[in-house]
């Protein structure tokens, strides 16, 4: 497995481990589901610091924590960029593509925006030209796109496929209905927070590609959550991604919100939202968490919304948990969460940035960020960022 997964290369190429499989059921990690996580039992210890001399760890842990549980399940082939752009041609140009601010596109609009020669700067909407020219750059070829930090990190097209398919696969899990291969699905995604050019063309591309309806929420809107929450009641949004804060923030309205199927909730730590108050906005929904880093695009680690904070790594993705001298630490210490795999971006273009690409010390050839966020391993193998892993 560990030669499978390669990290990013200096300074905007990224080699793929194994492509990911078009299919939508393909992919997932079957120990990421959502009702099989467990609260952390009173007779197993709270997570500490790594203190003084190093822990020695036995073999079966040092396997666990580099091999069994730092990576995602392998990833089957992934189709590039353009392919997905080919795909979203494919859908009847009267279905509604992106909906932004008072602007709605269909399909034929936003196509015909993304062919004319002066792409990026054709209507009246700069939200709508910057997504425009994001599809743009990426389906001509593009080798990267700014992330949420472009001086520390670039994510490359390829690092964008893997995240792009990712998503289409997690959204397929709670469709409203049967999607139609002629006509796509039926989903209507709401993007609910500030959003890096990269973390916007992952979410775009995902929906186009599965002929859904993307709901893109300008600054203004996604501040204020009446207003998301009136966004998402007017267009029957089924999906909504956006960060913790934001989600907290729509939890705490109390508004009832029926159409929603899946909550996608991405940052570095779930913090103290509760996941029954979702559940009673949403009766028929389910909500994840995705620990979510600069450097990689899309979701690094997924899990159930449960209270928990716990998570694995995604399909093609590598998590290590280290100390200082960037050894392994065991089950239920706290260290620094390195991360690695196929959808890992390369340096940025910034060279005072700090230096936060690191060559793995346990995969020959393969390159890891470190976050600087901290987290632990448990006793049976999920990541716990440190916030909540003292709190349970």
């Amino acid at each position: 497995m560990l030669s499978k997964l390669r990290g990013g290369r200096a300074p905007v190429a990224h080699s793929l481990v194994r492509p990911v499989r078009a299919g939508h059921g393909a992919g997932i990690d079957a120990r990421a589901g959502v009702d099989t996580f467990a609260a952390r039992g009173p007779a197993e210890p709270a997570p500490a610091e790594l203190a003084g001399e190093p822990v020695v760890l036995t073999a079966d842990e040092r396997r666990r924590v580099l091999d069994e549980w730092a990576t995602g399940v392998e990833l089957p082939e992934v189709p590039g960029i353009a392919d997905m752009v080919r795909r979203a041609r494919m859908i009847p140009g009267i279905r509604t593509a992106i909906r932004c601010g008072t602007v709605r596109l269909t399909y034929s609009d936003f196509f015909t925006l993304l062919d004319m020669p002066a792409v990026g700067s054709a209507s009246a909407n700069a939200s709508i030209d910057r997504l425009v020219r994001l599809v743009a750059l990426l389906a001509e070829g593009a080798t990267a796109v700014a992330g949420v930090a472009p001086e520390t990190a670039v994510l490359t097209g390829s690092a964008l496929g893997v995240a792009v398919e990712d998503r289409r696969t997690i959204a397929a899990e709670r469709r409203y209905r049967e999607s139609d291969r002629a006509w796509g699905c039926a989903d209507v995604r709401l993007l609910a927070a500030g959003w890096s050019d990269a973390q916007l063309a992952v979410e775009l591309l995902a929906a186009l590609a599965d002929g859904a309806t993307a709901v893109v929420a300008t600054p203004s809107q996604w501040g204020d959550p009446n207003t998301v929450v009136e966004l998402i009641a007017t267009h029957a949004v089924t999906h909504v991604t956006a960060d913790v804060t934001a989600v907290e923030r729509i939890a705490a309205t109390g508004a009832e919100l029926p159409t929603v199927r899946r909550w996608d909730v991405t940052g570095v730590c779930p913090g103290p939202l509760r996941p029954g108050r979702l559940a009673a906005q949403s009766p028929a929904s389910i909500a994840t968490f995705g620990y979510t880093a600069s450097a990689y695009a899309g979701t690094v680690t997924r899990g159930s919304l449960d209270g928990t904070g716990r998570t694995r790594p995604i399909s093609g993705a590598r998590v290590l948990v280290l100390d200082e001298a960037r050894r392994p630490v065991p089950p239920g210490v706290v260290g620094e969460v390195y991360v690695g795999g196929a959808a890992l971006g390369a340096e940025g273009g910034n060279p005072s940035a700090p230096d936060r690409f690191v060559n793995d010390p346990f995969l020959p050839e393969g390159r890891l960020f470190r976050t600087g966020d901290r987290a632990c391993w448990t006793a049976d193998g999920w990541l716990v960022c440190a916030c909540c892993a003292r709190r349970s």
